[in-house]
């Protein structure tokens, strides 16, 4: 047994496992063991501050359901943020799909290129921008309605109860509606030609193409873009925190806003990171359930 060779077919498994190795380490020291560990530490009244802390049990879970209003107030501007955002998104990159996959190629690649430039964009520079958009005085929505007449209508954007989120979503639209378009123009290069054409032989126009092609034929692409986005949203932070700070008062303050100011302003990490596990866990359910509500029934067969 001891002299047993191994044969080329089990040295090529061993060398596969072998290089494999460092990213399992990775996976392990930069994933799992920080998970577990934030698991544990949310049972605690950890600082942060000092290694020493004391088990408190499910404590801070209790306060978070019971003794915490803010946290559910973010939460549900999370939510409707979420909603809004990834309908609006939705709608906007597919309608840029369709009309762009029935360009020439060298248009295609002009706005293919020119809609996707800002999702690589930082958000920091994003939200520079768009807060100048924004400005009272001198911001060009503003300057634009003055312009043409309509300057009753020129208001703090992100200063203003009622236009804060709006203008939230507004800026996160024109940030991702161009990888959502992408996600559409892919799927719909799957379509065929011939199919089309056939269909307008029959007489479909543009919007029958819609109905009854484009759109049921993007189905993994919707599930993809809803998924991505709806639990992308659940999780904002950076967007938020950078153009308007979560005001004005609280209006946009965001669960991770309130984790951030836990943790590192109260000083109270154990329930900051009970209040991570608890998005968590809503972040997996939602994605769960969308995925069951928009996924083809075979997929749950």
């Amino acid at each position: 047994m001891l002299g047993k060779s191994f044969s080329f077919e089990d040295k090529r498994k061993i060398l596969g496992y072998f290089f494999l190795l460092p990213f399992f380490i990775m996976l392990v020291v930069f994933m799992f063991y920080p998970i577990i560990e934030s698991v544990v530490k949310s049972f605690t009244n950890w600082s942060g501050m000092t290694d020493s802390f004391e088990f408190i049990g499910f404590r801070n879970y209790i306060r978070i359901f019971t003794d915490m209003p803010e946290y559910w107030k973010a939460m549900s501007v999370n939510i409707k943020y979420a909603f809004i955002a990834t309908t609006v998104q939705t709608s906007l990159g597919f309608l840029l799909a369709v009309t762009i996959i029935n360009l020439t190629r060298r248009w295609q690649n002009f706005f293919k290129v020119s809609l996707y430039l800002p999702v690589i964009i930082p958000a920091a520079a994003i939200a520079v921008m768009w807060r100048y958009i924004y400005t009272p005085d001198y911001g060009l929505i503003n300057q634009f309605l003055r312009a043409v007449g309509l300057g009753r209508f020129a208001v703090a954007w992100t200063a203003n109860q009622s236009t804060a989120l709006g203008a939230v979503i507004v800026s996160n639209t024109w940030r991702y509606a161009g990888f959502t378009m992408v996600l559409y123009y892919v799927s719909m290069l799957d379509i065929s030609k011939e199919t089309l054409e056939s269909a307008r032989v029959d007489g479909a126009g543009r919007w029958a193409q819609i109905r009854y092609f484009y759109f049921p034929l993007t189905r993994g692409a919707t599930e993809i873009n809803f998924v991505l986005s709806i639990t992308g949203c659940l999780r904002a932070f950076d967007i938020f925190y950078l153009l308007t700070g979560g005001g004005p008062g609280t209006h946009t303050k965001v669960v991770s806003m309130w984790i951030m100011e836990t943790a590192f302003q109260s000083f109270k990490f154990g329930r900051a990171l009970a209040m991570s596990i608890v998005l968590f866990i809503i972040v997996v359910v939602t994605m769960i359930i969308f995925r069951a509500i928009l996924a083809p029934k075979d997929d749950f067969q």
